[in-house]
């Protein structure tokens, strides 16, 4: 006999109900709301979607070049942004855009976060002068566990250049509106799904980020200092890369031959953001990030996974495909949000676990061939 409530409907049913309701709610509208856009797509959405498809087109023609000269992405006015509104960051091709001309400096900034003082994600600032990174040695890096604590205590260990936060994804949308116009909050962070803010002072120029990209569509926005970015279009890097997957994150296996050379004969873009600038891209566009010294800030926000545009750009094997698209349906389809929401935030650390594992054999390899100059 199965058990039933008091007004006749049984446990199981109710429980169905229950699952049912959540899906429609939940998922259901991240199913139907791609189909509902492509029947009825802002006009600002159109022009910037066949200028970016033609760009492509014709960088392909240009990859063919000279690849010692890197290319450039274009820019797409603000205004025609707030137009097109969330559609804007599922583009096909990567832009940069400003998104204020009025630039706050790190003085200001750090004062605004020291008076909100919410609680944060940092980690031990990477160490250089003992693992120097190259363009190409993602999986021969290493760095230390997260750390949560107040704003406050983390400037303590930040202002020395000690610490960063990196990858820190506890910051909402509230925790902007002070230091960003309101229209460009809403632009900006409607269709996002999550955001990760980046901030460090170191006291030299460094490559802070080897080759790697993630499986969402990225929006970055430079608030202090500047970034270098260099990026690798899916269809290059799937011809000139060992690009291989280390939990969920695109990597490339490091070479034996020297990483700063290598980096020079394959064609790229290349793109500078300073304060106020935004930067829009595809997921799957392997990039390296070189950040300038002082209190450096950014913030990278993640859009929802497009599974069929992640399956069609993805440089992967046809196996890490499978793999990378049921993740991502699950994510999107499957699983509640306070699942997701965990898994997201102790991301990173699981990352760095998969790496630490055979980091001692990646690193003694690494320094007898492409690192033995920085020995």
């Amino acid at each position: 006999m199965s058990s039933s409530s008091p007004n006749g409907i049984s446990i199981k049913t109710a429980l169905w109900g229950a699952v049912a309701g959540y899906f429609v709610t939940c998922k259901l509208p991240k199913a139907i709301g791609p189909i509902g856009l492509y029947f009825s797509e802002p006009g600002a959405c159109s022009v910037m979607r066949e200028t970016l498809l033609a760009t492509h087109k014709i960088a392909k023609v240009q990859y063919k070049g000279d690849p010692t000269e890197p290319l450039e992405f274009p820019s797409i006015p603000f205004s025609l942004i707030e137009e097109c509104g969330p559609e804007s960051f599922n583009m096909p091709f990567p832009y940069t855009f400003k998104w204020t001309e009025d630039n706050i400096d790190a003085k200001d900034l750090v004062p605004m976060f020291l008076a909100k003082n919410k609680t944060v994600s940092y980690r031990p600032a990477a160490d250089f002068g003992l693992n120097k990174n190259t363009p190409f040695n993602f999986l021969v890096t290493k760095l230390g566990s997260m750390k949560k604590g107040s704003f406050d205590e983390a400037w303590q260990c930040i202002s020395k250049g000690k610490c960063s936060l990196y990858f820190d994804n506890t910051w909402v949308k509230d925790d902007y509106e002070s230091i960003m116009p309101d229209n460009v909050v809403k632009t900006l962070i409607r269709g996002s799904d999550f955001g990760s803010m980046f901030m460090s002072n170191y006291k030299e120029y460094q490559l802070t980020a080897p080759a790697h990209a993630a499986p969402f569509k990225s929006l970055a926005t430079q608030i202090t200092q500047a970034k270098k970015w260099v990026f690798f279009d899916p269809f290059i890097s799937k011809d000139y890369l060992p690009v291989d997957q280390n939990a969920l994150v695109t990597v490339v296996q490091s070479m034996a031959q020297d990483h700063e050379e290598t980096l020079k004969k394959i064609p790229r873009y290349e793109v500078v953001t300073g304060p106020g600038d935004g930067l829009y891209f595809p997921e799957y566009w392997i990039h390296i990030v070189y950040t300038e010294p002082g209190v450096n800030t950014m913030t990278n926000w993640r859009m929802p996974a497009q599974i069929w545009s992640g399956f069609k750009t993805s440089p992967h094997t046809p196996l890490n495909k499978a793999y990378l698209t049921f993740n991502f349906f699950a994510k999107e389809y499957i699983f509640p949000d306070w699942l997701i929401r965990w898994r997201i935030n102790s991301g990173q650390d699981a990352q760095q676990a998969d790496v630490h594992k055979m980091f001692t054999y990646r690193k003694n390899l690494f320094d007898e061939n492409a690192g033995a100059k920085y020995n």
